[in-house]
């Protein structure tokens, strides 16, 4: 995984191929095919291991967050930065977000993908509206709208790193989803 990783951060998607592995790895196409039918499962498997990577950096600041505003952040900031520092994951759900339409690995990736994080979501969403009986928030609506913020955000700086400082977007929008979820 971590040499199919290093090639698509180094040289895009297309740089991966069972051929670049072979070189890469010193195996043949045969062991390599022995654990991934194809590429598209090989890239799949390079985004899910970059995702458990950033996932698992959320979870360790969702822990140490004792406010709403804290876990909005925590898991904003720690999913965009996460893109913004596996090149070979930011670089995967680009070309994935092209191919939407197909099926296969590549949706079922993504629909995995979007369901964890809405998931996370509607948990931070629920307790939010425990805290606030005001809050009439939808956990769906939010969820959606928090994975469209960091899927946005990602997509945006991959492509024009420095149009705007992600760090101000970031606290824009764990404002503005801190200041609904207490309405």
């Amino acid at each position: 995984m971590s040499a199919a990783r290093a090639i698509v951060a180094g040289g895009g998607l297309e740089a991966l191929s069972f051929r670049s592995l072979e070189e890469h790895l010193g195996y043949t196409r045969g062991v390599i095919t022995y654990h991934f039918a194809d590429k598209d499962e090989i890239v799949a498997a390079v985004l899910q291991s970059a995702v458990a990577e950033i996932d698992q950096a959320t979870q360790v600041r969702l822990e140490r967050s004792t406010s709403l505003s804290e876990k909005v952040r925590a898991i904003l900031h720690t999913k965009v930065q996460g893109f913004i520092d596996h090149p070979d994951a930011s670089e995967i759900l680009i070309a994935f977000w092209a191919r939407l339409s197909e099926g296969g690995p590549v949706r079922s990736a993504m629909s995995e993908l979007f369901a964890g994080y809405r998931s996370q979501a509607v948990n931070l969403v629920r307790a939010a509206r425990r805290a606030e009986p005001r809050c009439t928030v939808d956990p769906q609506a939010m969820a959606g709208l928090l994975v469209g913020i960091v899927i946005g955000l990602v997509i945006q700086i991959r492509f024009t790193p420095e149009a705007f400082d992600i760090g101000a977007a970031l606290d824009e929008a764990t404002a503005a989803v801190v200041a609904r979820l207490q309405s």
